[in-house]
């Protein structure tokens, strides 16, 4: 298939004005200008995107898709800890199914938008399993709460996190884990 439009951005490069990709399974094996393309190519599926511009995918390197259905419910706080509270604190009264729908409506916003590839910081890694990413998508275990004196939020940590990569080895292939705690 190849794909026209009156502007081709690629990563490298200039853009290209008339240009086009060609597309083979789901990879995009060539870009440059259409009449070219149409040349070296033999394809009859041509589509044309007419006036618009034709942008690389983006990419969403640190979202929370649970907290989508969160959007306008918790206030301002004096504080991130007051805030970290607060957002704990909203999030009790949400059901493992609304964290689910939160992350379906998470990735159709997304994809609405144009991103392609998103690393996600999940609340309930558990819930991984139930989810059909429709876009690229890296997971990782948010793993913040706060912990009381005996430190038990820890271990409840540790647990959940333990449950994720099960989750992720019976589920999604193979991966790779990684750590993120800008606040360390």
């Amino acid at each position: 298939m190849i794909v026209r439009a009156k502007v081709v951005v690629t990563m490298d490069g200039p853009p290209i004005e008339n240009g086009a990709v060609v597309i083979v399974g789901e990879r995009i094996t060539d870009v440059g200008k259409f009449s070219e393309l149409r040349k070296a190519h033999s394809t009859d599926e041509v589509v044309d995107l007419g006036e618009r511009g034709l942008l690389p995918g983006l990419i969403n390197a640190h979202c929370h898709l649970d907290y989508t259905r969160l959007r306008g419910k918790i206030p301002r706080q004096k504080s991130f800890t007051d805030w970290i509270r607060a957002i704990n604190a909203e999030k009790a009264t949400l059901s493992p199914q609304d964290y689910v729908a939160s992350i379906n409506e998470g990735f159709v916003e997304a994809k609405r938008f144009g991103t392609t590839t998103i690393a996600n910081l999940t609340a309930f890694p558990e819930l991984v399993a139930r989810i059909q990413a429709p876009i690229r998508t890296w997971w990782f275990a948010e793993l913040i709460e706060i912990a009381d004196a005996l430190g038990t939020g820890a271990a409840r940590a540790f647990y959940r996190i333990s449950k994720f990569v099960s989750a992720l080895r019976r589920n999604c292939g193979p991966r790779r884990y990684f750590a993120h705690d800008p606040f360390g």
